[in-house]
């Protein structure tokens, strides 16, 4: 009886330690991309434009997360920025947590809360440098933006009729009407079909399929291999990038790797545990 148990205890310790290695080794694939402590590897683009001039502390440090405005005044008129690494990155994994703090700011006010991971940032820094979007609002993580780029991904055919929007701008009171499709991302074995979207001189976007945010902390990745990308939310994809370009000398070619960026846009926001495991190419 007792060299059975010895067995038993030996072999339970035996997988037990196995398990234990394969965990240490599958984090050891991880390499936090903040340290907790300070911006090292990062640089900060506030409201003057100028790299970390941050005069009023809009972007700060504590408990190892990123408090966006912590100590600006609820509903004061504040600046769009941005923290964004020194670093361009290809093929990598890339996740991170995040939270929506009570205050909002200027013309957000009366909206929804909204942030951002922008990831191959290329160019001039400014609000906002060519990239693409994994949009991170309440309502809307997941969906893509793009950035002066464009995308080719899949999409429910449904969603790729042209609709009307009517906007008025708030400070002139002109009242404009623009012709725009909304597409929603849908897989390929689920029906989705190829779309193209987004031009060299604006923003547009592909809707996420499904909406997968919750109250408190939510857990974004996005998995890059060059010129491709799927984007994550809670464990579950919701968007997919099968082909990323950008504008180079009058002809759209790939876009294959960038800076990584974390918006700061008109809402308290909490950012945590941002990590990266490179990827093979």
């Amino acid at each position: 009886m007792n060299k059975q148990f010895n067995f038993l205890f030996a072999f339970l310790l035996a997988i037990s330690f196995s398990e234990s290695a394969f965990a240490e080794k599958k984090d050891a694939d991880w390499t936090p991309l903040f340290n907790g402590k300070d911006f090292s590897g990062w640089y900060i683009i506030s409201g003057s434009g100028k790299k970390n001039d941050d005069p009023n502390h809009l972007f700060q440090i504590h408990d190892r997360m990123v408090h966006m405005y912590k100590d600006a005044e609820d509903k004061s008129k504040q600046p769009h920025g941005y923290i964004v690494t020194e670093k361009e990155y290809s093929n990598y994994h890339l996740r991170f947590q995040y939270k929506w703090g009570k205050k909002k700011f200027g013309e957000k006010v009366d909206a929804k809360r909204d942030c951002g991971l922008l990831y191959h940032v290329i160019g001039k820094d400014g609000v906002w440098p060519k990239s693409v979007e994994c949009q991170v609002q309440e309502g809307d993580t997941g969906d893509i933006f793009t950035v002066f780029t464009r995308v080719t991904t899949t999409v429910d055919p449904k969603s790729t009729n042209l609709v009307s929007e009517v906007g008025t701008n708030s400070t002139t009171g002109v009242v404009k009407t623009n012709q725009m499709s909304k597409p929603i991302f849908k897989d390929t074995a689920a029906g989705g079909v190829p779309y193209v979207q987004g031009v060299s001189g604006g923003i547009r976007r592909v809707m996420k399929n499904p909406e997968n945010e919750k109250n408190g902390w939510n857990t974004v990745e996005v998995i890059v291999r060059g010129d491709s990308s799927t984007h994550i939310v809670n464990g579950k994809v919701n968007n997919k990038i099968l082909r990323l370009e950008h504008m180079v000398d009058n002809q759209w070619v790939p876009l294959t790797k960038g800076k990584i960026l974390l918006q700061q846009e008109g809402a308290e926001v909490f950012y945590r545990n941002i990590e990266i495991k490179m990827l093979d190419e």
